[in-house]
């Protein structure tokens, strides 16, 4: 490209612009070409690190941050379709000789403008994405890579569920609204990893579910015997911090709403 920028003239580089010259078409391709395919490439990578954090929360913590992440996924996926659109376009104009019956260039760039202001409105309305009172003491444990290191004798591991469950039931450690995996090990005088485990191979869920499920119950238990509160101040009560959070877990619980579940237990 260097006698493109210091050798050819304005006229020149304007015949090349324009196609009329075929210098640099094969290296105009391959540009091309690897320009889109680094952009769907990112967005498949981009998408994978966003479940695996996502994974990592519902490992780690049993209620819903204050910095939704969907609004980073609709941003990925939004990547991905620029990135397809300008596949297809390059595609039948350059490929195909299609002519478009308008300007797809300013099309695409105009998408690209709306993408941005997408990202920069989501952006903001996220509440402490711009704040410094996020907390980042907790060691977080991966549950996606195994427990192969934990160190967790299976007789060991069968007393420390049991006495897990006792202390779910008599006490009540769910109640607390931001309970973590690693306040909860605490409690049990376990590391983080060894807890992590015991959920997930003795209960078969992560610990976000698996402190919800208990919520559920509590809920539950209030509601019927006391009618006097909302169902919402005994959901906060039972330890859910949202009134979406609450509709969420239990529908996917009880595949119905909590109104729908009361109702049909009193007929």
């Amino acid at each position: 490209m260097l006698p493109f920028y210091f050798s050819y003239s304005a006229y020149e580089k304007v015949a090349v612009d324009k196609g009329l010259v075929d210098d640099y078409s094969v290296f105009s391709t391959i540009l091309l070409v690897g320009f889109i395919v680094s952009g769907l490439v990112y967005s498949i990578i981009s998408y994978r690190k966003l479940h695996q954090r996502k994974n990592l929360l519902l490992d780690n913590f049993s209620y819903e941050n204050r910095i939704s992440l969907s609004w980073l996924r609709y941003s990925i996926l939004a990547i991905a379709f620029v990135f397809i659109m300008a596949a297809l376009v390059s595609i039948f104009r350059e490929g195909l000789g299609f002519s478009f019956p308008f300007n797809a260039d300013i099309l695409f760039y105009s998408i690209i403008v709306g993408f941005v202001v997408f990202i920069g409105y989501s952006g903001i309305r996220q509440q402490d994405l711009f704040s410094n009172n996020l907390k980042s003491g907790h060691e977080l444990v991966n549950a996606e890579s195994g427990y192969k290191k934990s160190g967790l004798k299976e007789d060991i591991a069968v007393i420390k569920h049991r006495e897990l469950l006792r202390v779910m039931e008599n006490e009540k450690p769910y109640i607390n609204p931001k309970l973590t995996l690693s306040e909860l090990s605490h409690r049990l005088e376990m590391s983080p990893n060894n807890m992590s485990q015991l959920i997930n191979q003795y209960e078969q869920v992560n610990f976000y579910d698996f402190v919800n499920k208990y919520r559920v119950e509590e809920f539950i238990r209030r509601a019927n015997s006391n009618t006097n509160f909302s169902l919402l101040a005994h959901a906060l009560d039972s330890g859910f911090n949202s009134k979406s959070a609450f509709n969420s877990v239990f529908k996917k619980l009880k595949s119905e709403t909590p109104s729908q579940y009361l109702a049909k237990r009193k007929d």
